[in-house]
This record gives C-alpha cells, sequence and structure tokens, in this order.
C-alpha cells in the first residue's frame, strides 16, 4: 500500500498540536497518559470499531473470495506496536522481513507512524507500511515511546491490496488488537509473539496498582486469544503457559543476529579511544537499554568493589533511555565508568570486539540480542539466572550466570574471569562457535516452515 503522507494525514487542525509542542509538527493528536488523555483515548478507540462496523463485514466477504483456492505458501504480515520507532523489535522485525523478502517470501510489516513522522510506506515493493493514526498518548515509563491507536480503515484497506493467509502480533497492544478484530471479522490466522515481558515491565513501571491490574488482564486475555505464541527462550515458555496459554500452543523459535557485523576481526584500541575511552586494562560493556528493569542497579551495587579488586578496570555503558540520569548520578565521580549514548554500525562492532567481557544483569529479557551479538564478537557474557539470556550463553564455557537473588554472586562472577586471565581466554575462544546458533539464515528458514505449516493445518 503506497500512501501520499500529504494525503493520508488527517486534514484540519487536528493534526497539529502547536500549543503542545510549537517547535514540532505533529501528525495526529497526542497527549499524556493521565485522566482526560486516558477517556479519550478510550472513547476514540471505541468509535474506531464502531464506525468501521460496515467496512469489516464487506471484509468478511472479500476474504472468502479472495481464498477460495488456498494458496501452498502463505502471505505473512507482521503487525505491532512502536514499529516506527528505534527499539529491538522494530529492528529484529525488519531484519526478518528482510531475510525472508530475499527468499523470495511475501510478507510484510504494519503498524503505525509516530505522531511526529508521515504515514508511509518504505522499501520498493511497499513491504513496510507505516500507516496512520487516530490519537497517541506518552508511554509510562518512556518519554520517546508512545501508546497510539490506528485509523483502522487504513489496516482493511492494506488487507484488500494484500489479503495476508497469517498475521503474527509483535504485541498485544492498542494496535494489535484492532488488527486482531479485523483478523477474526476476515476468518484470518493469527497468532502472536511474545517479545516483550510486559507484565514484569508494567510491575516496574507503573505505580498505579489498577493500571498494573488492567495492562496485566489485557495482556493475558489477548496473548490468549490471539492464537500459537512464539517465544524466544524456555523461560518464557513457562511464564506464557502462567498465563493460561495450553503448552501445544507454545512454540520456541531461534531468533538471530548479523555476524558480518559483529566478529572479532572488528577489535581493536581506536574504537574504544574515537570515544574516548581507555585503551588498556580490563574492559567491561554493557549495551542496550538503559532503565530500571535492566537491573542494571546490580551492576551499580557490584563495580566499586571491582574495582578496587582489578587494577585498571573500566566500565563503558552503551545506550540510551529512561534510568540514563539516574544512573549516572550512581557513578558520579567515577573516571572509570564511561557512558556513549546509543552508537550503530561499525562503531558497535568494534567497542564490543574489543571489550573482555560483557555485563547483562537484566532480568527481563525475552531473548538478549546484546549476548549473541557479543559471543559474534568473541567476548564472553555474565548473565542473570533470569529471562532468556542465560539459555543463549553455555555456563562455564561461554559466559557464567549469576544469581540475581544471591547478594554479591554478580560481583564474584565478574571476578572469577577478571583475576583468571587464562580461563577468560578459553571462555573467548568458544564464544563465537556458541553464537553460530543463532544466524539470520537459521532463524529465517524455522520461521517460515512454523508460518507454512501453521497456514497448512499441520502444528
Amino acid at each position: 500500500m503506497h500512501m501520499d503522507p500529504s494525503s493520508a494525514v488527517m486534514a484540519g487542525s487536528e493534526t497539529r498540536l502547536e500549543t503542545e509542542l510549537p517547535q514540532v509538527r505533529l501528525y495526529r493528536p497526542h497527549g499524556s497518559m493521565r485522566l482526560p488523555g486516558i477517556i479519550r483515548f478510550v472513547f476514540l478507540y471505541l468509535h474506531e470499531f464502531a464506525s468501521n462496523l460496515p467496512a469489516l463485514y464487506a471484509l468478511r466477504s472479500f476474504y472468502r473470495m479472495a481464498k477460495a483456492v488456498p494458496e501452498a505458501e502463505p502471505m505473512i504480515a507482521c503487525v505491532g506496536e512502536n514499529l516506527d520507532e528505534v527499539n529491538g523489535i522494530a529492528l529484529t522485525s525488519r531484519i526478518m522481513l528482510r531475510e525472508l523478502r530475499k527468499a523470495g517470501k511475501r510478507v510484510f510489516i504494519f503498524g503505525t507512524a509516530f505522531h511526529e513522522k508521515p504515514p508511509r510506506s518504505e522499501g520498493p515493493d511497499g513491504s513496510v507500511v507505516m500507516a496512520p493514526g487516530r490519537y497517541s498518548m506518552d508511554q509510562a515509563g518512556y518519554p520517546a515511546s508512545e501508546v497510539a491507536m490506528l485509523r483502522l480503515d487504513s489496516f482493511i484497506r492494506f488487507l484488500r491490496e494484500h489479503p495476508v493467509d497469517i498475521i503474527e502480533f509483535q504485541t498485544p497492544g492498542p494496535v494489535s488488537v484492532q488488527c486482531l478484530v479485523a483478523a477474526k471479522f476476515a476468518g484470518i490466522k493469527t497468532l502472536s509473539h511474545y517479545r516483550t515481558d510486559i507484565i514484569t515491565y508494567s510491575r516496574l513501571l507503573v505505580k498505579n496498582r489498577l493500571g498494573v491490574w488492567i495492562i496485566n488482564t489485557w495482556t493475558t486475555l489477548m496473548t490468549r486469544w490471539m492464537g500459537p505464541v512464539v517465544v524466544p527462550s524456555e523461560a518464557y515458555r513457562k511464564k506464557v503457559r502462567d498465563m493460561g496459554v495450553p503448552d501445544g500452543r507454545i512454540y520456541k523459535l531461534p531468533r538471530g543476529v548479523d555476524f558480518k557485523n559483529f566478529h572479532p576481526d572488528k577489535a581493536g584500541n581506536g574504537a574504544w579511544r574515537e570515544q574516548g575511552l581507555p585503551g588498556e586494562g580490563m574492559k567491561l560493556l554493557y549495551v542496550g537499554r538503559v532503565s530500571r528493569e535492566k537491573n542494571l542497579d546490580a551492576l551499580a551495587d557490584a563495580f566499586p568493589a571491582l574495582a578496587e579488586k582489578v587494577a585498571g578496570l573500566s566500565l563503558t555503558i552503551v545506550g540510551a533511555g529512561p534510568y540514563l540520569e539516574g544512573l549516572k548520578a550512581r557513578f558520579a565521580g567515577r573516571s572509570d565508568v564511561h557512558f556513549t549514548g546509543v552508537i550503530h554500525g561499525e562503531k558497535l562492532s568494534g567497542l564490543f570486539a574489543s571489550a573482555d567481557l560483557l555485563v547483562f544483569p537484566s532480568l527481563t529479557d525475552t531473548f538478549g540480542n546484546s549476548v549473541v551479538e557479543a559471543l559474534a564478537s568473541g567476548v564472553p557474557c555474565v548473565t542473570s539466572d533470569e529471562g532468556g539470556p542465560r539459555e543463549i550463553i553455555v555456563d562455564g564455557e561461554s559466559g557464567l550466570v549469576f544469581a540475581h537473588a544471591v547478594p554479591g554472586d554478580l560481583e564474584k562472577k565478574i571476578l572469577s574471569l577478571a583475576l583468571d586471565p587464562a580461563r577468560l581466554l578459553s571462555f573467548k575462544a568458544k564464544a563465537r562457535e556458541r553464537a553460530m546458533l543463532f544466524t539470520y539464515d537459521r532463524s529465517a528458514e524455522a520461521f517460515w516452515d512454523f508460518y507454512t505449516r501453521f497456514h497448512q493445518n499441520k502444528l
């Protein structure tokens, strides 16, 4: 679906809120997540369904004719929230689309354009569609993100232009549920990919108990309704099972990373000096979102004692997020802790390959791309015993797992490698070998086999 931004955007003054942000053009109304904004969101959300009921019923008739003779290979649409922002799901969704498109598969990404970006389609064949939204609010805990709703008629038009056989929902948010209702009307098969630990995030980031209950209840019910659930790790198979999804409807599929960009050959002190970082000594690295749910306080607690015991030890934090200033305050006055902000491309590859150890203390990651990228760069990892990253490394061979509930265990595990160069070197030798289990090719092949079996009722 190719959309002209000037025609796809709502006409009239409501497309711009000059009184709120005079220096920024807004392509739809956008407010804060407070009671007036929430009430407006709910009203407009229900209005989108009511006003599009005739089109939804017509879509059902269209699909009965369009899919009267099923094809052997499915057409897929991946739908989700925040796909027009800088985040792991948006990035990996585009990478998966690229890999499947290279193999000649018919795959699309559909999401809402960010409120400061025009609706549009991307790619020579319009395979990535960022459609117009109706209204959005700032997302709790993430000032650069939003909770949005879709102009539902744009998704109905998309389905008429691209009559997909399967819709995979990336997260059970408002946009996904709008599209899920449309899919149910049309009779399209649906599944979900549990990529974000929304239930744990809500407990950590939302202070209102009623809000936590609403988010968790919504997530549980929508995950059940969406059909089969894909998970990236055994840890989250259990969490999805605890939500009431039968084990026979939960499927673990592998993820992948770019092994060309992340390689031991990218090592060199130049990558560190370019960022003003020390090129000598033991170098610890964290790469990821800087937010409280990443358990970075555990790293802040452990580092001062580590620095006293390991001469020349340094810590570099790569990334940004809502806890950045708070974490900087915790490390205030330390010349051995460095913050680089967000880094991409060759610079990031060089930092990875030149580090000695990645420390990833998160308790909420369903997978952990940074862990695979470090292993691919020949860098061992220390991860927590909660979540998906612990399943990526081999404990005692390519990294170590620390017990997050045991005081001092993170410090102990890092110290055991920092003071034993021979052991650290043996871990580095096995790191890339372990990472080779997580290639794009392997991931794309597994996902397409899964889609095809689902399409052919062979799951």
